[in-house]
């Protein structure tokens, strides 16, 4: 893996669409509180999972590490909530913040590799019985924040994490910069992954199957409709945050690893 820094601007621009599409996320929470400061992005869910549902986004590498920690836990702290620190380890503005977390007492409790494709991907026929199909009702994105709590149960995500979302249908509507989609087998709907485009780069978010409609090729095919639309709304990049499950799906579609988020947790006080 190489070493990525301030001046790799893909790098760069992959952690600035996570940080914008984390912001339109907790936007469907109406339980959410943010705050966006100079530098900074607090999101508070309804939802009490430090690990998710309350992030601290650090956006600009020049602010000093020490600032960012003690304002997360004024924010956090007044509402009672631990919360997770988003860091890049492997670039190099982010080794001080990881470095002043530990000395903090933050726990590393998760990390995942953020993975970027340079190339539109191919799109991909999916196999006989299934169909894709975007996202374009308030039932589609019942049914797709069911299959997310569902999918990512497996990976130790709780299923409360998703239950508070609303208005995807809205996020996703044509003409924006975002999408979602689902994949039905049969008729029911099996698999997700939806786009947000921001900074030239399209985020690929919450990508997920069901137990019984996996080993398919759907969750790939699913992700290169997601892919390949983000690239059509003006994207020059796609970037997603890598699952243990999804990584050598997202390897064998020419997503390449350029660094690794560490999650560091401050539990509540």
């Amino acid at each position: 893996m190489a070493a990525y820094g301030l001046a790799d601007s893909a790098a760069r621009r992959a952690h600035l669409n996570l940080v914008e599409a984390s912001r339109l996320l907790f936007g469907l929470d109406p339980g959410a509180q943010l705050e966006a400061g100079e530098g900074w992005l607090f999101g508070a869910g309804s939802a009490d999972h430090p690990a998710i549902s309350n992030a601290a986004f650090r956006l600009d590498d020049g602010l000093e590490a020490g600032e960012l920690l003690a304002r997360a836990r004024e924010f956090f702290g007044a509402r009672g909530r631990g919360f997770t620190v988003w860091a890049r380890s492997g670039v190099a503005e982010d080794e001080e913040l990881i470095s002043a977390a530990e000395a903090a007492g933050l726990q590393n409790v998760y990390e995942m590799p953020e993975m970027i494709l340079a190339d539109r991907p191919a799109a991909l026929l999916p196999a006989a019985g299934v169909e894709l199909r975007r996202l374009s009702s308030a039932e589609d994105a019942d049914d797709y924040w069911r299959i997310a709590a569902a999918a990512y149960r497996d990976i130790g995500f709780p299923p409360e994490v998703f239950s508070f979302y609303r208005g995807l249908e809205e996020l996703a509507a044509p003409g924006g910069d975002a999408a979602a989609f689902l994949a039905d087998l049969d008729g029911a709907p099996v698999a997700i992954a939806m786009t947000i485009v921001s900074h030239g780069v399209a985020g690929i978010y919450w990508v997920g199957s069901l137990a019984e409609a996996r080993g398919r090729g759907i969750g790939r095919a699913v992700t290169a409709a997601a892919t390949g639309t983000g690239f059509e709304l003006g994207a020059g990049l796609a970037s997603l945050q890598a699952s243990p499950m999804g990584e050598p799906i997202y390897r064998a579609m020419g997503y390449e690893r350029i660094y690794d988020y560490r999650l560091l947790l401050s539990p509540a006080p």
